[in-house]
């Protein structure tokens, strides 16, 4: 079923996935650039790993549900398909042209890369300490509130170590987990551009981005 799901969301996403800008070393921060954010992909969506203590120092939303992690993985995607072990190809198809609502993941993590993703699998980008702030902020600003001001929580629940809230803004074929990772690296700072709906062109550009990064 998995690979199913996989082939009917390349057929929707492929045709969207548009070319690539490439970075030169002009369009990096000139500041220094103390912080390490990595991209993480897992086939075909993409996370962020954070430092676990800087980045939860920074939260103002979720430092009062996670404590003394080494890592924190963060991403975004459909609230119906994302929470769900075994999600349907029902559930697949209506993520992509009528999803109700987003879902944020955000789960403790003590290895880099993540348990079950491959070396090649995670890139290590250098952020300002002005990026790092607007990204953290970023990741905050996509957390849903209730009416009381508090996080939405969604489907099952794992105190200190993996939590989905409903988060903002609108999932779709044409805003997707990896278009919400592109907002977020472009909110630290960093030179993304084009359209970028495949793991695979975020990936590549923040290869790209971290290969200019060590010349420098």
């Amino acid at each position: 079923m998995q690979s199913i799901q996989q082939c009917f969301l390349f057929a929707f996403t492929l045709f969207l996935t548009g070319c690539a800008g490439t970075p030169s070393r002009a369009d990096l921060p000139a500041e220094k650039t103390p912080y390490t954010v990595h991209v993480v992909q897992y086939g075909w969506h993409t996370a962020l790993l954070f430092d676990g203590p800087s980045f939860l120092a920074r939260s103002t939303k979720l430092g009062h549900d996670f404590k003394d992690h080494k890592y924190m993985l963060v991403g975004w995607g459909d609230g119906e398909y994302f929470v769900e072990d075994h999600p349907s190809m029902g559930q697949a198809v209506k993520a992509l042209v009528a999803s109700d609502y987003p879902a944020l993941q955000v789960g403790g993590r003590e290895t880099n890369p993540p348990l079950g993703v491959a070396a090649g699998d995670s890139v290590a980008l250098a952020v300002t300490e002005s990026g790092y702030a607007q990204l953290v902020a970023y990741v905050d600003r996509s957390i849903a509130a209730d009416a009381d001001g508090k996080p939405v929580y969604l489907g099952k629940q794992v105190a200190n170590l993996n939590l989905f809230y409903k988060a903002t803004g609108n999932y779709s074929m044409f805003n997707n987990c990896n278009s919400w990772l592109v907002g977020a690296l472009r909110a630290a700072g960093l030179p993304v551009s084009g359209i970028n709906l495949t793991a695979r062109s975020v990936f590549e550009q923040a290869e790209r981005i971290s290969a200019l990064q060590r010349q420098k």
